[in-house]
């Protein structure tokens, strides 16, 4: 081979390097890329139930974590103890039983990941950067803050016509007194406020009487409004001491109603979740989207009694104060096992779409019959309800339209009990089959004992 061959040779060598080089680099960015979205998922499904990236959980924090092993360990020993870090504490490894010592003798659980897939997760931990929730738009109220009302601007204008038209009265009369005295007429007999009202009245008898009988009649009608609503608790919102957010919670992070209202399908009553069932999460969330949320939580640990420093119990407790929102007469009865368990009711039915809101409040009628219509949650409220939430007339409806699956109750239960009755009585239940449905009412739901004491 010649020199001139010799030296055209090196140069394709010297290009088809480059050339490998450069898709060698590009298909490491692209994989690079690939490593930190496989790493999030893997993060996520096997660390987040102990780790933050950037901040301490049950286990540390997991950014800078491959720095710290090799500096004080080995990297060696870095992909040892995710996978198993038993193995290393019986090793003898300083530094891994210096972690276990300092994390109240808790070994991390081992992980089913190879090399690959750790290198993936810490890729993601690196570049991970907490996200904040925006602050609100300026001027625009929180769900927790002041709400503000315009009734008060009515009545101070209301008051200041009401001044206005006694000035100008007082005016006018000064004025009559004035022409009077140019023209040489007498001054009439000066009378009070009570004689002169009386004298304007009679003189103006006709217009006073269908006043008067007009004000009696809207009086009284307004009074019938008023008293058909004792009882009603609509939107009923009161503050609590910790503003638990149902939307967050159920919503967002999809926690079952049951799993904190425990008591429903045991109970009478569902019962307001203890401080320990909130402590299940919170041992490890510990901080909120935002400064309140934190706020919020700190609440949590104080009635726990929980050091979130230490991470153990001083047992300094302190009671919530929940304010009750459900509130029934004292003579009216109700049991939740027996609607939930028995009746099958779906907590939607009665409390509406819960993933919504933040504090608890009495739920609308139009916000019950708009459940599955507005939002895709769930499917419809089976009852369309015209009288307000938490009446009798509200229970009535309920107890008219719901029907009951008799034949397919199981064995042994109430409903099944009262499919046998009825099949000895045909003539009876032939009419409640009349339109094919056999609702609660037609079982007794509307008698009077089933609810009243």
């Amino acid at each position: 081979m010649n020199i001139k061959s010799l030296f055209i040779s090196n140069k394709i060598k010297h290009l088809a390097l480059v050339v490998l080089a450069f898709f060698s680099f590009t298909y490491n960015l692209h994989a690079q890329d690939g490593d930190v979205a496989l790493g999030e998922t893997l993060f996520k499904a096997n660390c987040a139930a102990c780790h933050f990236p950037d901040k301490d959980m049950t286990g540390p924090a997991l950014k800078g974590a491959r720095e710290r092993w090799i500096e004080n360990s080995s990297e060696e020993n870095f992909y040892k103890w995710v996978k198993n870090s038993k193995s290393v504490i019986d090793a003898g490894d300083p530094y891994a039983n210096k972690l276990y010592k300092d994390w109240n003798g808790t070994a991390m659980t081992a992980q089913n990941l190879d090399d690959a897939g750790i290198d993936a997760v810490f890729a993601y931990v690196e570049i991970y950067e907490p996200t904040t929730a925006p602050p609100p738009p300026k001027g625009e109220m929180t769900s927790q803050g002041p709400v503000e009302t315009s009734s008060l601007y009515w009545w101070l204008l209301a008051g200041l016509l009401i001044v206005v038209i006694a000035v100008i009265a007082g005016v006018k009369g000064n004025l009559a007194a004035i022409a009077r005295d140019k023209d040489g007429e007498e001054q009439p007999e000066q009378l009070t406020v009570g004689q002169s009202a009386r004298s304007w009245a009679w003189n103006n008898r006709g217009w006073f009487g269908v006043t008067v009988f007009g004000c009696i009649i809207l009086l009284l009608a307004v009074g019938m409004v008023k008293w058909l609503d004792l009882g009603v608790y609509e939107n009923y919102k009161p503050e609590q001491p910790i503003a638990y957010s149902h939307e967050l919670h159920a919503g967002n992070l999809g926690i079952d109603c049951k799993y904190c209202h425990n008591a429903v399908t045991k109970s009478k009553h569902a019962t307001i979740p203890s401080v320990n069932v909130c402590m299940n999460c919170h041992k490890t969330v510990n901080e909120g989207k935002d400064s309140d949320g934190t706020a919020e939580i700190a609440k949590i640990y104080e009635a726990a009694g929980y050091d979130v420093d230490t991470r153990t119990y001083t047992g300094e407790t302190k009671p919530i104060k929940w304010v009750k929102v459900h509130n029934l007469p004292d003579h009216v009865y109700f049991n939740h096992s027996q609607h939930v368990v028995a009746g099958g009711v779906d907590c939607k039915q009665c409390h509406g779409n819960m993933k919504k809101e933040d504090v608890a409040r009495v739920m609308s009628t139009e916000d019950l019959n708009n459940v599955g219509v507005t939002d895709d949650d769930w499917d419809e409220n089976d009852v369309k309800f015209t009288k307000p939430t938490l009446t009798m007339g509200w229970c009535i409806e309920c107890h008219r339209q719901s029907s009951v699956d008799l034949a397919g109750a199981p064995d042994g239960s109430y409903y099944n009990e009262i499919h046998e009755r009825l099949l000895k009585d045909k003539k009876t239940y032939k009419r409640y089959l009349e339109d094919d449905v056999v609702t609660v009412g037609e079982l007794g739901g509307l008698e009077c004992a089933k609810c009243h004491y």
